[in-house]
């Protein structure tokens, strides 16, 4: 397995694509737009790849010189419950810490909240809906 950045527009970009809509948007009844895809041009896109096809995914907006907002983070369904979004969240947060960002949040669903509390993250504030759906703010300070 591999994880590492990749290029908007990129052959693996789309293939990061293509595992957020079937995990996170298809059970919603959503579609990424046009523009909201040509929108992640500065975004940090990080992918998980297993033989060339993906399987894991998050996307990072630079919020500041020192803060990152995690999102669209989403572990393909053959491949969860195997510790393979704790790797990717290693990764990314050693590639933050390499590029000089101290802070990384994230609007997490409430169903993901064990997830990011057992990788160090803490709830920020109260519940708040998204798309209808229950999340909280989290953040982690990096060491």
């Amino acid at each position: 397995m591999e994880f590492k950045t990749v290029e908007h527009y990129s052959k693996e970009y789309w293939k990061l694509v293509r595992l957020r809509d079937k995990i996170l948007r298809e059970p919603l009844n959503l579609m990424f737009s046009e523009e909201e895809l040509f929108l992640e041009n500065e975004q940090i896109h990080i992918g998980g790849f297993e033989n060339e096809i993906a399987i894991a995914s998050l996307s990072l907006v630079i919020l500041s010189p020192s803060l990152l907002k995690m999102r669209q983070v989403c572990v393909s369904s053959e491949f969860q419950g195997k510790k393979i979004g704790k790797k990717l969240n290693e990764f990314t947060e050693n590639w933050a810490m390499f590029n000089q960002y101290k802070t990384i949040e994230c609007n997490a669903r409430e169903s993901a909240v064990p997830f990011y509390k057992s990788n160090g993250y803490t709830i920020k504030g109260e519940q708040f809906f998204e798309l209808k759906i229950p999340h909280f703010k989290m953040t982690k300070t990096l060491i």
